[in-house]
């Protein structure tokens, strides 16, 4: 277990902006930051973090939280998982008492995984360049495919020898435990329980997580026999899903960002080869069906996909239905096809930066115009071809999600498929009710609502006397402003005004507590009672306390209440001279307004619970007390009003 000192040390060390930087793309909006949101799929950002909180909040999908929550989510680490990962950037160290045999399981599986990894990758790559039979072998493959020394270190290939158990028998004598290292795919052990190298006689090809750590391998076969794949993969593993990794993702999320742009390639050494002519946006599928959470993890660092192919036309097609993912979550897709017998690989090996760079631009063509041209090529002049093309392509558009967008498609495609526009759409239509009925849960067509005539019309509601909007708000500034200190207007035994300083914590306790009033939310009450009771011990109270809180309901609410949906530009100030006070400014009349408007809001609440107790009153004398009781609350609900600018009708 860490302790709790260190914990609170990685904590005050984080920059919260720098950490989600590296998972998303941000961009400073005066005093935060905005983003789109991982969690969920959008085209405006809403997204939001606060460098002075310490905090994160997407006002989309509600999620919300610290760096540690977000790395929890993000990489589904442990929160000790995640505690480990901040101190290790920020280079602190932590003090930790020995773990209970639970807690040392939940963690051993991962940390065990990524230890073995880095050390078969640096055993790999020393294998490769420190033995004759590497430098012969591995190192001469990939000099033969045109990599540079600089380009082979830099993404960190590797070979193991062609011996049934060299790895196998260095990693035993390190240490490592032979299930483990079948879990992490570089053995396989047979029934006695001995081990075999799963890579033996293969180059190596590490892939990256976000952050650079190798996470699994890709290893190709030297060997001409057509009767062995020519590539192993590392299985699944708490460190790795295939589904969710990109190869070369991690060098090349920084110029995706700059290009606002990700090259799409099918394998390794096209990425590697791209990487070394300068095209360094690029990443690899590393060979499968593009997934969902592929195209997502693009999305974080860019708003746009070009495709790269090779001249064969078979590939192309059947690569298609992956790009409809791509258009599916909202991104632009472009399309590039290279000469006839060139691929990624090849092509960048023989062009420099520039002039790779200048052919994907002259040749990048919209997907679905792409899309267009090439089923009608096939088609030719056969209609049956020609409507199933159309067919095919109007799914396409159906997946875009922008109407305008989509309707610019559908004229375009018209034109380019030689056919009436009012077909496409009436096809397009259908396309889309289909996929609503299935969204729905079936193909029968909604059945529709059919009241009776005699069905009177929905009655509107009286209006809700709860205070929870009140609460939140005296919350809100309890927890933001609770130690800054105002100056408050009191009156002495002579009638005398005159101006105390107070805490913003102080004014409110005292405020409420004069009145006799709690908050009712159960979760805003047990904040209001902790942050009283720790005011009360003299303790120190600031916004993370409850912002970083091991209570995750409180921790949940404290970050909504203080995140701001929107911020006020400096450019009015900076560049207009205009200046629009904030609270902070006028903040004795912020808490003021806010404690009024929760006394007000309680009066309502009263006057009504009296005015159902007069029905039951038949006792003359009673009923005089309760009316005397209801002119006196409604009377100072009238001069809480005159300070509110709230209308009261009587």
């Amino acid at each position: 277990m860490i302790q709790p000192h260190s914990i609170q040390q990685v904590k005050d060390a984080v920059r919260i902006e720098e950490v989600l930087g590296d998972f998303v793309q941000l961009k400073r909006k005066g005093p935060r930051y905005l983003g789109l949101c991982p969690f969920h799929n959008e085209k405006t950002p809403s997204f939001n973090v606060s460098p002075q909180l310490g905090i994160y909040k997407c006002f989309g999908c509600g999620e919300s939280g610290d760096a540690i929550s977000f790395l929890q989510k993000q990489e589904h680490l442990s929160f000790t998982e995640a505690v480990r990962w901040l101190a290790k950037r920020y280079q602190i160290e932590l003090e930790e008492e020995a773990p209970t045999p639970e807690q040392q399981l939940e963690q051993d599986e991962r940390e065990s995984l990524a230890v073995v990894q880095q050390w078969a990758l640096n055993w790999s790559v020393d294998q490769l360049w420190n033995t004759e039979e590497g430098r012969h072998i591995g190192l001469a493959y990939f000099l033969e495919r045109g990599f540079q020394e600089a380009t082979i270190k830099e993404f960190q290939l590797g070979y193991v020898p062609d011996r049934g158990d060299a790895f196998a028998q260095a990693a035993l004598a390190h240490g490592f435990d032979p299930q483990l290292l079948e879990k992490a795919g570089w053995v396989k052990l047979r029934e006695d329980g001995t081990a075999w190298d799963f890579f033996r006689g293969r180059v190596t090809f590490p892939i990256h997580g976000l952050t650079g750590q190798p996470i699994a391998f890709g290893a190709r076969t030297l060997k001409s026999d057509k009767k062995l794949p020519k590539y192993f993969n590392s299985p699944e593993s708490a460190l790795y899903v295939k589904s969710r990794s990109l190869y070369g993702i991690a060098y090349a999320k920084k110029a995706v960002v700059e290009q606002q742009d990700c090259l799409l390639v099918e394998g390794y050494t096209d990425v590697i080869s791209l990487h070394q002519a300068g095209i360094r946006h690029a990443v690899a599928s590393s060979g499968t069906s593009l997934t969902v959470e592929q195209v997502r993890l693009i999305k974080r660092y860019a708003p746009a996909v070009t495709v790269l192919y090779d001249g064969d036309a078979a590939g192309i097609k059947a690569s298609l239905r992956g790009i409809d993912l791509i258009i599916a979550e909202g991104l632009a897709v472009k399309v590039v096809a290279l000469p006839e017998g060139d691929d990624p690989d090849s092509f960048a090996r023989k062009h420099a930066s520039s002039a790779i760079a200048d052919f994907i631009k002259a040749n990048a063509k919209d997907f679905l115009v792409f899309k267009a041209d090439l089923l009608v090529s096939e088609a030719s002049n056969d209609p049956v071809k020609k409507a199933a093309a159309i067919h095919e392509l109007v799914e396409s558009i159906a997946l875009v999600p922008d109407l305008v967008l989509r309707a610019l498609y559908v004229k375009q495609c018209a034109t380019l498929l030689d056919v009436a526009e009012q077909a496409l759409v009436s096809e397009l239509n259908k396309v889309l009710r289909r996929a609503y009925r299935k969204h729905l849960g079936g193909e029968a067509p909604p059945a529709e609502e059919i009241l009776p005539s005699s069905a009177a019309p929905p009655q509107p509601l009286l209006e809700d006397a709860g205070t929870t909007p009140q609460e939140r708000d005296v919350l809100r500034l309890l927890i933001a402003y609770g130690p800054e200190r105002i100056l408050a207007p009191m009156e002495d035994a002579d009638g005398q005004i005159t101006e105390e300083e107070f805490t913003v914590a102080e004014y409110m306790f005292q405020s409420l507590a004069m009145d006799d009033i709690m908050l009712d939310e159960p979760v805003f009450q047990a904040i209001y009672r902790d942050y009283s009771f720790a005011h009360k011990m003299g303790q120190q109270v600031d916004a993370s306390r409850y912002t970083n809180n091991e209570n995750q309901e409180w921790r949940s609410v404290s970050i909504d209440l203080l995140a701001e949906r929107h911020v006020l530009s400096p450019n009015w100030t900076g560049r207009h001279k205009i200046h629009v006070v904030h609270e902070r400014e006028k903040l004795y009349f912020a808490v003021q307004q806010s404690l009024n408007m929760l006394k007000e809001r309680r009066l309502d609440r009263m006057l009504v619970q009296r005015q159902e107790l007069l029905k039951e009153i038949t006792d003359e004398a009673e009923l005089e007390a309760a009316l005397r009781i209801l002119v006196s609350l409604q009377d100072a609900k009238t001069k809480l009003a005159k300070i509110t600018g709230r209308v009261v009708v009587s």
